[in-house]
């Protein structure tokens, strides 16, 4: 990753922010603003836990498309990125071991499915 953005950082949408599915589209409101994602970056806000680093949520992700890890960080880089320039998402970045060259030390995995909105 190329970016200001650590793949070490672990990045979630803001305390206050709130968001809601709706059909196959993900939409978030604060700050009197209102956010539109498809179905693609619905998926990428909802792996953003705070506790992942973007490196484990890109190659969670990567596993289950089946494409290459670097592709999928480039994909989505720009979109965390600009979250956290309007403010929607915080970097959270916490001490984490190094990774390995393939990724894995201290590697989460999580389900790829709609938490609950609370």
């Amino acid at each position: 990753m190329t970016s200001g953005v650590s793949s070490t950082a672990a990045v979630v949408g803001r305390a206050d922010v709130a968001w809601a599915v709706a059909g196959d589209q993900l939409v978030i409101h604060a700050s009197g603003s209102t956010h539109v994602l498809d179905p693609t970056a619905a998926v990428l806000w909802q792996c953003l836990d705070g506790v992942s680093s973007l490196h484990e949520v890109f190659a969670d992700i990567a596993d289950v498309v089946a494409i290459p890890l670097d592709q999928v960080a480039a994909d989505c880089m720009p979109a965390i990125e600009s979250w956290l320039a309007t403010g929607i998402a915080v970097d959270t970045p916490q001490s984490r071991p190094q990774l390995d060259d393939a990724g894995e030390h201290g590697r989460t995995w999580r389900r790829l499915v709609d938490p609950p909105n609370t």
